[in-house]
Parts: structure tokens; C-alpha cells; sequence
């Protein structure tokens, strides 16, 4: 292959990818502004005065802390990972893995808790309705509930169904059942 194609095909592979880099930025930004409402109101509902942090310079994702929790919670905090949508290969791979833009919910409560987890549940009916449920827990120390899921497009709505199931958890009106040593 003559020196001035493969210097015109790195050229154009070089475009491409800042392109892709750019456009994919773009994507996760609006991504990040459309699930911090819904996640914005749904952290509501445990107290008032919710703050909200960008990741990234706000393509990467985010931290809402809740500043005035309400009965029951000491402290409430959601952070928000995106998919890397601006580098083609990390985002193909993790796609490809299944892997969605992710939730990590962590309450504290007032009350220690009994241990209990649930861990990789797909479906409604297997993860208290959160379609791509990794793991519902509840603890006796620091942070008393953790609720970590996926979200893919579409599916927003189970961000306030992920903030009920972990207040519910912190204040004792649902509970896990306790699992003791299965092989699975």
C-alpha cells in the first residue's frame, strides 16, 4: 500500500474518533441533564435542600447528597455513572457486557438494620420492579441500604422506584429476606 493512502486512512480514523469523542460528550451530557431531573425529584422525596455535583464537567455523571433528610434517614446520597459513550471501543465493550448508565443509592438511617441482600435480579418481578437491579442490601453499619441499578433508555422511571425501595429498606416498612449461605 502506497505511504499517501495509509497516511489518508489514519487521517480519517483520527477524524473519526475526535468526531465520535465530541458527539459522544454531546450524548452524555444531555444524558446526564435528562436522568438528574428524574433523579432530582426522586431524591425529593427523602428530604429537602438535594445538591447535585457534576462528574466530568457533566459527561461522566454526577453526585446528588440530600441536605435536610426527612424521618428515618440520617443521610441520602445517589451517585450516577454514564455509559463512555465518547470512546467507542470502552463503550462498545461495555454495552456489549450489558452494562447501562449506572445508580448507586447509599442511605444511612437512623436505626441499625438487620443484613439482607439481593444481588442481580433482571426483571420487575425478581428486583422489586428495577429492570436491571445488581444489588439491594441492607446493613447494621454505615451506609445502612445500598441500592445499585442500571438504567438504559426508557427505563427513567425506575430511578424513583430504586429511591422508594431504599427508604422503605431505611425505614423498616420493607425488608429483605435474609439469605443464608446458598451455593448459588
Amino acid at each position: 500500500m502506497p505511504e499517501p493512502l495509509l497516511d489518508r486512512i489514519a487521517l480519517a480514523v483520527a477524524v473519526l474518533l475526535v468526531l465520535w469523542w465530541v458527539a459522544g460528550r454531546q450524548w452524555n451530557r444531555h444524558r446526564a441533564v435528562q436522568l438528574a431531573r428524574v433523579a432530582r425529584e426522586a431524591m425529593a422525596t427523602l428530604g429537602g435542600d438535594v445538591t447535585l455535583r457534576a462528574l466530568g464537567g457533566g459527561t461522566s455523571g454526577f453526585i446528588m447528597e440530600v441536605g435536610r433528610p426527612g424521618p428515618g434517614i440520617r443521610s441520602a446520597q445517589m451517585l450516577c455513572l454514564l455509559e463512555p459513550r465518547d470512546f467507542p471501543l470502552a463503550w462498545a465493550w461495555t454495552r456489549w457486557r450489558g452494562r447501562r448508565d449506572q445508580f448507586i443509592l447509599k442511605i444511612e438511617a437512623t436505626a441499625s438494620l438487620r443484613p439482607a441482600r439481593l444481588e442481580g435480579r433482571s426483571g420487575p418481578a425478581g428486583g422489586f420492579g428495577l429492570r436491571r437491579l445488581v444489588l439491594a442490601a441492607t446493613q447494621a453499619q454505615s451506609p445502612h441500604v445500598q441500592v445499585s441499578f442500571g438504567v438504559g433508555p426508557g427505563e427513567e422511571s425506575d430511578i424513583p422506584r430504586a429511591v422508594q425501595l431504599a427508604a422503605g429498606l431505611a425505614r423498616g416498612e420493607l425488608q429483605l429476606a435474609a439469605r443464608g449461605q446458598d451455593s448459588a
